[in-house]
């Protein structure tokens, strides 16, 4: 994707509008189909860890960091229920130059749409924000997670640095082959279900903000869940993350 495409005012007017916008850009498709591949090997190598277990963003110069999110009072935020797990990674890890690739992209996007510096997040003493690269991956066998609006995020975004907030997403995976039934789904500004599976599909990038409702309905939940398995459906998130 080129850059000099990125329309920060017409995609704010989408999304005051619409309440999302979805990229189809075969750039980043290709590259999704690598990161994806880089994902299914991570996911076959990396120790699971609890959801409660707590990390520090530097040990993911080290080696990725694969965690549970399972419950109705973890994250960040408003509490809701979410079924998942989550690999952390860091961008300019050379093990996984696809999924560097694809999320050095989407921090681009983001920081062009917030109106900051194109580095802001790649040093968290200097900027007391990290880049939260990851991946939800949401098992088949009832992975799921509650609709919601983002609200913690956009509070300590424009609390420190007086900036929106923007959610930067792209889909690695696909209905009918990665997973069959549920998926994730969006509101629209009519209030209206959209969804993402069947209007995005692999390799879309999807915009929207904290006032948009959100979530992941239950994953094929006739089977049995297991989380070591690389089906199911699967995304990548590049938030920032506030310095503690």
């Amino acid at each position: 994707m080129n850059m000099s495409e990125i329309d920060p005012i017409g995609i704010d007017n989408e999304l005051n509008s619409n309440g999302y916008l979805i990229v189809h850009d075969a750039e980043i498709e290709q590259t999704s189909l690598k990161a994806r591949a880089e994902y299914d090997r991570c996911l076959g190598r990396s120790k699971l860890h609890a959801t409660r277990q707590k990390f520090h963003y530097s040990v993911l110069s080290n080696e990725p960091w694969r965690k549970l999110a399972i419950g109705s009072s973890n994250g960040l935020g408003e509490a809701y229920a979410q079924n998942l797990q989550s690999i952390y990674f860091d961008a300019n890890d050379k093990n996984y130059p696809a999924l560097g690739s694809l999320f050095s992209l989407m921090i681009l996007i983001r920081n062009k749409l917030m109106g900051v510096d194109p580095s802001f997040g790649s040093e968290p003493e200097r900027h007391r924000f990290w880049n939260a690269c990851r991946v939800h991956h949401y098992p088949r066998g009832g992975g799921f997670m509650a609709t919601h609006r983002d609200t913690h995020f956009p509070q300590v975004i424009n609390a420190q640095i007086g900036k929106p907030f923007y959610q930067v997403c792209v889909l690695l995976s696909r209905r009918n082959t990665d997973f069959f039934t549920g998926g994730g789904v969006i509101y629209d500004g009519k209030k209206e279900r959209i969804d993402l599976e069947t209007l995005g599909g692999f390799g879309s990038l999807i915009l929207f903000d904290g006032r948009t409702y959100h979530g992941v309905e239950d994953v094929d939940p006739d089977q049995v869940i297991d989380f070591s398995r690389a089906d199911g459906r699967l995304a990548a998130f590049v938030n920032l993350y506030s310095v503690t």
